[in-house]
């Protein structure tokens, strides 16, 4: 059975000085569907870290730029 994505609200926003990384993967799949899903539910911030998924590694390919690209223009 495939894991479902499964974000866990923050009370607090994280601090951008210490980055979103131990937070979220920023390259899993479901983030979109993850950051949508905060939004409707009018959290201050949220976490991946309860989610199964959150270890999982997606393909990056040519590299960061070419990923973030390739999101925008999906």
């Amino acid at each position: 059975m495939l894991a479902k994505p499964c974000p866990s609200e923050l009370t607090a926003p994280i601090n951008p000085d210490r980055g979103v990384e131990g937070h979220r993967n920023l390259f899993c799949n479901y983030y979109d569907g993850c950051l949508d899903e905060a939004v409707k539910k009018g959290w201050n911030s949220w976490s991946c870290t309860r989610c199964e998924l959150f270890a999982l590694e997606a393909e990056v390919g040519e590299g960061l730029e070419s990923y973030a690209t390739q999101r925008r223009l999906g």
